[in-house]
């Protein structure tokens, strides 16, 4: 048979189409992805927020999985959003959270390479990948700066005292925070127990070496012998518990505050020091309302000794963590 032009033209028609069918019905489905968290929490929304999945696909975009509940098995599954996904990043949206790009609040991140990838918040909670969380990062005293020489197991400073006619050094170096957190310290009564009170006594941010000075959020702090005063106490993070100063003080305490009373229970001391990292977004909350975040990399029970001796901080819960896996 003699295929005339008109005939070819159609014959190669037909196989085009015949061969885009072929080609769309090849084309592998964007994969599932399971997400498997350690040491991860579930949030309040009201007032922590809401976790939110996001996937970066080879061009650097980042493309929602959707906010999430933690469940019981602590899991995130979901079918990717693009067909070859590079990267998962755990953010924390802020309460009242609607837009369609990432917080600053990364949690947690990881490249995916080969089907798999392990999630880390170093590098996305610090501000290094290679930032070290399991060494002291230094020591605290006990002192009251702002209430002179009294109610001297009542106040916790991150410095060193001065010597004679000198003035106070800085005793703590922190690794540096990326930009979405910060600092807070706390000082927690009956830490573990039914009883737990924790009390902030500011937000602060290390230098860029992670040397730690300045005053934290709140100076002296509002239980303090000079409340509201931007340049009370000492300029290094800390507080003073001395005087109520017609506020509710948390938990019902008796002021001032003992740091040095012992405890059968939870051995040398009824309190102890937590230094955590917190979401930048909360930096407008009261200072006697506020409510540690989950990350909590330092801290010491306050133990025996004198006002001035040291304290040593140490390495306390480790971060979380994660698995990511393409299950298809």
């Amino acid at each position: 048979m003699r295929l005339t032009s008109q005939s070819i033209v159609l014959l190669i028609a037909i196989l085009a189409v015949t061969a885009a069918c072929d080609e769309e019905a090849a084309a592998p489905e964007n994969p599932m992805i399971e997400v498997s968290f350690s040491n991860l929490v579930p949030l309040d929304p009201a007032t922590e927020g809401s976790y939110e999945g996001w996937v970066i696909d080879a061009n650097g975009a980042a493309h929602s999985t959707g906010k999430f509940a933690l469940n019981a098995a602590a899991q995130h599954s979901f079918a990717s959003p693009v067909g070859d996904p590079t990267m998962f990043v755990l953010t924390v949206e802020p309460p009242g959270d609607a837009d369609a790009v990432p917080s600053d609040q990364k949690l947690l991140g990881g490249a995916i390479a080969g089907g798999t990838g392990v999630l880390s918040a170093l590098g996305f909670v610090s501000a290094s990948a290679a930032a070290d969380f399991a060494t002291s990062p230094g020591t605290h005293v006990l002192l009251t700066p702002t209430d002179g020489p009294d109610n001297e197991d009542a106040g916790l400073w991150l410095l060193n005292p001065p010597a004679p006619g000198g003035a106070p050094t800085a005793a703590v170096s922190l690794p540096p925070v990326a930009p979405g957190w910060v600092y807070e310290g706390w000082v927690v009564f009956m830490p573990g127990t039914a009883q737990q009170v924790a009390i902030s006594y500011g937000k602060y941010t290390p230098q860029a070496g992670g040397t730690l000075s300045g005053r934290d959020s709140d100076a002296g702090g509002p239980l303090s012998g000079a409340p509201g005063d931007p340049n009370g106490g000492p300029p290094f993070p800390g507080s003073d518990f001395v005087m109520a100063n017609g506020s509710t003080v948390p938990g019902g305490l008796p002021i001032p505050f003992d740091f040095n009373g012992d405890d059968a229970t939870i051995g040398d001391s009824d309190w102890m020091h937590v230094i955590s990292v917190e979401p930048a977004f909360d930096q407008g909350e009261l200072p006697l309302e506020a409510v540690p975040f989950q990350l909590k990399p330092f801290g010491n029970p306050f133990g025996d000794g004198g006002p001035t001796d040291p304290r040593t901080i140490e390495a306390l819960a480790p971060f979380p963590t994660g698995t990511v896996t393409l299950v298809n």
